[in-house]
């Protein structure tokens, strides 16, 4: 083989340009070496949805040949518990996809590691906002899912029901459309406290829905104001109506809807498309509308953060600069439905067209507000644990709303 002195040249210009573009493009670094890099998410156990988000994010691994991503699949309900105990020991995946009040707790622990790099030069958008703590960015968004009133069309449309604007008109329509189509669930919601961590907030659109802060102006805690004993009130009438299907789990509840069998739901974003990707129950004929209360409701942060204990900090965070690049987060669009992402990226015409649901999310995603009680981000599961077993007691022993909110609010007093 000739190894003339141009051709010397012409290979030294090749690896140094290899070396610059390497260098130049987001994810690829100067390390070459094989990378496992571990994400946790419970959303990889999600029908049909897990598939397609893992898709979009395994496109890294064509810009980053060295890089193998490597799923850790947690039910939701195991999730917090199994990752707080990792980490603890020292252990645990390398970057965790967490609701927003684990970030809290992970970040609060010291569990998690400045990935400010990632961000830099990016325009994030206000979903990004909690990820920064103390003046340290710990979270990047990854899904924002507001909550909306959802409902089975032909379901409505049989029954002649309209789509409710208050608590009375949900109780009404529901009974109507369980009438028309025997079989059919009225109304689908959380309503038990073995599920506190979904039950809470999904509460929290309640709440919020008549006005509840959680707070008082000086940072308070207090949950026995009138605006709280009204949001418990109206649940207790819903319940008691019977229109909600008693001891089914959520997950269970969803199941249904995808099968037909459910007339309404009150259920965030990401639940709604999980319920419209693969079932009976076609995605067209699902309707999304505002929650039937008179303040905007409640959405669901998740955030992606990085182990300390991870031994591939450099790499991971690497992955989240490629993840916040145009490329990615349209890939992440198409798998996301109309959840909020950490730049906006719009829901194209198509997906809005084959989605009818979709777009009074995005509307309501505006002006949503978080599940945390702001002050008290930490520790909110553990306050609203208390305010959850005051609505349990409403709903099943028939106790005065007011009543259990005020003990409710004396327990808080003293362990707060």
């Amino acid at each position: 083989m000739l190894n003339s002195p141009s051709r010397r040249q012409f290979l030294a210009t090749v690896a140094v340009l290899a070396v610059a573009f390497a260098s130049a493009v987001p994810g690829i670094g100067h390390a070459q070496s094989k990378v496992t890099i571990k994400i946790a998410n419970s959303q990889w156990l999600d029908a049909l949805r897990g598939k397609n988000l893992w898709a979009a994010i395994a496109k890294y691994q064509e810009v980053a040949p060295n890089v193998t991503l490597e799923q850790v699949a947690i039910p939701s309900a195991e999730f917090a518990d199994k990752l707080t105990t990792e980490m603890g020991a020292g252990q645990g995946p390398d970057i965790a996809i967490m609701q927003e009040g684990l970030f809290f707790a992970m970040a609060d622990a010291g569990f998690l590691v400045d990935i400010g790099a990632a961000t830099e030069g990016v325009k994030l958008n206000k979903t990004n906002d909690n990820g920064m703590i103390d003046g340290t960015r710990y979270g990047i968004a990854w899904q924002r899912a507001a909550y909306a009133l959802i409902y089975n069309k032909p379901v409505l449309e049989a029954a002649g029901a309209k789509v409710p604007t208050t608590v009375e008109e949900l109780i009404a329509s529901a009974k109507a459309a369980s009438a028309k189509t025997p079989g059919v669930i009225g109304f689908g919601a959380r309503h038990q406290i073995n599920d506190l961590s979904g039950w809470y907030m999904d509460f929290q659109s309640w709440a919020y829905g008549y006005g509840v802060n959680w707070t008082d102006g000086n940072g308070k805690l207090t949950v026995n104001t009138p605006e709280a004993v009204a949001a418990v009130t109206a649940f207790k009438q819903t319940y008691a109506s019977g229109i909600i299907p008693v001891g089914d789990s959520m997950p269970t509840q969803r199941t249904r809807f995808k099968e037909k069998h459910v007339a309404f739901s009150i259920d965030n974003s990401g639940g709604t498309l999980n319920i419209a990707s693969g079932g009976a129950l076609a995605s067209k004929d699902i309707g999304g509308a505002a929650m039937p209360f008179k303040n905007p409701g409640a959405h669901q942060q998740i955030f992606l953060g990085v182990s300390k204990h991870s031994e591939v900090q450099e790499e991971s965070i690497k992955f989240l600069t490629w993840l916040l690049t145009e490329p990615a987060q349209k890939a992440l669009r198409e798998a996301s439905g109309p959840d909020a992402l950490a730049t906006d990226v719009p829901v194209s015409d198509d997906y809005a067209a084959a989605n009818p649901w979709a777009p009074a999310f995005v509307k309501l995603a505006e002006t949503s507000r978080s599940t945390l009680i702001p002050g008290y981000e930490v520790e909110t599961m553990q306050i609203m644990r208390f305010v959850m077993q005051a609505v349990e007691k409403v709903i099943l022993s028939d106790a005065d709303p007011k009543t259990a909110l005020d003990e409710a609010q004396a327990t808080i007093d003293k362990q707060f």
